[in-house]
């Protein structure tokens, strides 16, 4: 499940740190969600490999929130990520060479759970 940005320091080889997005932010750009965001901070505060969880991240990164909070890399998968009036969020952080992909697992998208439960709705009630 993507529930947020995960980015790791240099300073803090063993330190990750992952954002999210409030609901209002992510119902504007990408729509409704499944988890509300305080579900998404829990499930990520849980995450045994995220040491701290950044609430009300902003949709697109700046270079002032890189700066506040010691990020030295962003990890998202490498698909051009169009919103927010951009063909690609995270340009302008791959150009400045502080962007490591990540990849997806197929069939694991919240999209694809919501497919899958919608169409096997009848299985489940039952």
């Amino acid at each position: 499940m993507a529930v947020g940005r995960a980015w790791a320091s240099k300073q803090h080889l063993m330190h990750l740190p992952a954002s999210v997005c409030s609901d209002d932010l992510t119902h504007k750009f990408k729509g409704f969600t499944v988890m509300n965001e305080a579900e998404r901070y829990e499930a990520l505060r849980h995450c045994r490999y995220v040491d701290e969880v950044i609430r009300d991240a902003p949709w697109t990164l700046t270079p002032e929130f890189l700066e506040k909070h010691k990020i030295d890399f962003v990890a998202h998968d490498d698909i051009p990520y169009s919103s927010a009036g951009s063909d690609d969020i995270y340009k302008h952080i791959k150009e400045a060479g502080m962007f490591v992909p990540t990849q997806r697992t197929e069939g694991i998208s919240t999209s694809d759970i919501i497919t899958r439960i919608v169409r096997d709705y009848d299985v489940y009630a039952r």
